[in-house]
C-alpha cells in the first residue's frame, strides 16, 4: 500500500517530516496547502504534489489516506475535525492549540470518526527514552526532574502569548510530555515565574519553574526558561535503585536528527549510551506503518492522550497567577490545599 499524505502547513517542522518521508518508497505527498502559496509551492514541487492557500480547498479536491497538520498554535481552525469527518487520518504537530475547546472538539471528532491520531511529541521516540523505559520497567519512580532552556525562536509569533501560547505551552510541552510519560497523571501543579532577562521579543515570562505532585505519588519538577545563550533540554530520572540523566538534541542536517543520550546507574551498575537515530523520523514512520496496517499499537503519543499534556500545560500556566495548587483537569482548575 502506498499511503497517500496531504499536509497542512508547511513551515520548519513540516519540512523535516518532509524530508524524512522521501527516504520512503510507500509514502506519496499529494497535497500542500499552506496560508503563504509560495511556501506551499516550495513543499510540494518535491512531491509533485497539489498545492492550496485554504485547507476546505483541499479536502474538497483531494482524497489522501491521512494529513499532517504542522500550524502555529493560533491557526488551528477546524483542519483536525474536516480531516476526521472524512475519515482522513490525523498526525497534528504540538501544541494542538491554544484552548481547550479546541482540543474537546477534535478530541470528539477523532472518537466519532474512528481514525487514527498521533501528535508530535517526538522525545517518546528518543532512543534515550526507549532505552530508560526498558532499564526502570515496573519500579517505582520517586522524582522527575526536566528542564527546556534555551534562547527565543526566530519566529514572528512566537514571543506574543496570544499566538504562541507562550513557551510552556509551545516548547516545554515536550518536556511536561515526558513527566507524565515516565511520572502517570498530574494531580496537582504550583508555578512561579519572571522576567528579568529578555526584553520586548517577548510579553510573558523568559523563566518559569514548576512543581507537580502526581496521582502515584510521584513528585516532579520543570524547569523552563528563554533567557539562555545555550540550550539545555534534559530529563532527570530517580527511583527504585536508578538514578538516570537523559539529554535531547538537534545536530544540524538536510534535515536536522533529533538525539538523544543517556547516562547513569542502575542496581549500582553505570550505564551511558548514544542514540543517533533521529526522533523525528522514527515518530513519523511510525505513523505511516500504522495507517497502512491500521494497527495503532505503535502510535505513542494518540490526540486524547497529547491533549492531557497540553491541559498540563495550561495548568501550568494558569497557576502564576494563583497562589495555590492548580488541577490539570479542564474545568477544575483550583485545588483545595
Amino acid at each position: 500500500m502506498t499511503v497517500a499524505l496531504a499536509f497542512v502547513g508547511a513551515g520548519g517542522i513540516a519540512s523535516i517530516h518532509l524530508k524524512n518521508l522521501e527516504a520512503r518508497d510507500d509514502v506519496e505527498v499529494v497535497a500542500v496547502c499552506d496560508v503563504v502559496r509560495e511556501a506551499a509551492e516550495r513543499a510540494a514541487s518535491p512531491w509533485d504534489a497539489a498545492v492550496y492557500t485554504d485547507h476546505e480547498a483541499l479536502f474538497d479536491a483531494e482524497d489522501p489516506d491521512a494529513v499532517v497538520v504542522a500550524v502555529p498554535p493560533f491557526a488551528h481552525e477546524g483542519q483536525e475535525v474536516l480531516a476526521a469527518e472524512r475519515g482522513v487520518h490525523l498526525f497534528v504537530e504540538k501544541p494542538i492549540g491554544l484552548l481547550t475547546e479546541t482540543a474537546d472538539e477534535v478530541e470528539a471528532a477523532i472518537e466519532d470518526a474512528g481514525v487514527l491520531s498521533q501528535v508530535g511529541h517526538m522525545l517518546r521516540y528518543a532512543g534515550a527514552v526507549e532505552k530508560a523505559r526498558e532499564l526502570i520497567g515496573d519500579r517505582d519512580v520517586a522524582l522527575v526532574d526536566g528542564r527546556w532552556i534555551g534562547g527565543v525562536p526566530g519566529a514572528s509569533w512566537w514571543g506574543v502569548e496570544e499566538k504562541s501560547g507562550g513557551q510552556v505551552v509551545e516548547q516545554t510541552a515536550h518536556v511536561f510530555d515526558l513527566v507524565r510519560y515516565f511520572g502517570g497523571e498530574v494531580e496537582a501543579v504550583r508555578a512561579a515565574g519572571g522576567k528579568r532577562v529578555v526584553g520586548d521579543e517577548i510579553d510573558f515570562e523568559d523563566a518559569v519553574s514548576a512543581t507537580m505532585t502526581h496521582e502515584n505519588g510521584t513528585v516532579s519538577h520543570v524547569s523552563t526558561s528563554a533567557a539562555s545563550p545555550d540550550d539545555d533540554v534534559s530529563l532527570t530520572l530517580v527511583g527504585d535503585g536508578f538514578h538516570l540523566d537523559l539529554a535531547f538534541d538537534s545536530v544540524d542536517g538536510t534535515p536536522p536528527k533529533s538525539v538523544s543520550s543517556l547516562a547513569g546507574v542502575v542496581d549500582g551498575e553505570s550505564v551511558a549510551f548514544e542514540f543517533e537515530e533521529c526522533a523525528w523520523r522514527t515518530e513519523v514512520d511510525a505513523f505511516v506503518e500504522s495507517v497502512k496496517t491500521g494497527d495503532a499499537s505503535g502510535l505513542r503519543s494518540s490526540y486524547a492522550d497529547a491533549r492531557r499534556t497540553f491541559d498540563l500545560t495550561l495548568a501550568v500556566t494558569d497557576a502564576l497567577d494563583r497562589e495555590g495548587p492548580v488541577s490539570p483537569e479542564p474545568g477544575e482548575r483550583v485545588v483545595a490545599e
